[in-house]
């Protein structure tokens, strides 16, 4: 039996527009960006950061942030190639995206958008 891969990512050009097109029934999914040190401060003073988990490990700090992706929203395309950090892991397949509403770079799955011309 021949197994198929993953369809192929398109690729963006910077400055290109696209737009959501895979959904959950919610019509929304979620792109993430790297936290920065007024968040990764905020947590470390929270009492969420202190203690152990269950499992009695340190808890560890969060590397992102979610980010909202709507279906009715253009987003233009800052990088169309990127292999992004998530989580304490690294990503390939995805572009970087800028939100016309928020004014917050994020990066998402490109396979989830298509070009609008």
């Amino acid at each position: 039996m021949k197994y198929l891969k993953n369809p192929v990512s398109p690729s963006f050009t910077p400055g290109a527009l696209v737009k959501f097109t895979v959904a959950h029934s919610f019509g929304y999914s979620y792109g993430w960006r790297p936290i920065n040190g007024q968040e990764l401060a905020a947590w470390y003073a929270s009492d969420y950061s202190k203690g152990m988990d269950d499992t009695g490990e340190s808890k560890l700090p969060p590397r992102d942030v979610s980010i909202p992706i709507r279906r009715d929203v253009f987003y233009q395309v800052i990088r169309g190639r990127v292999s992004a950090s998530a989580g304490y892991g690294k990503r390939s397949g995805c572009c970087e995206l800028l939100c016309f509403l928020t004014g917050e770079k994020f990066y998402a799955d490109r396979s989830a958008f298509t070009e609008q011309k």
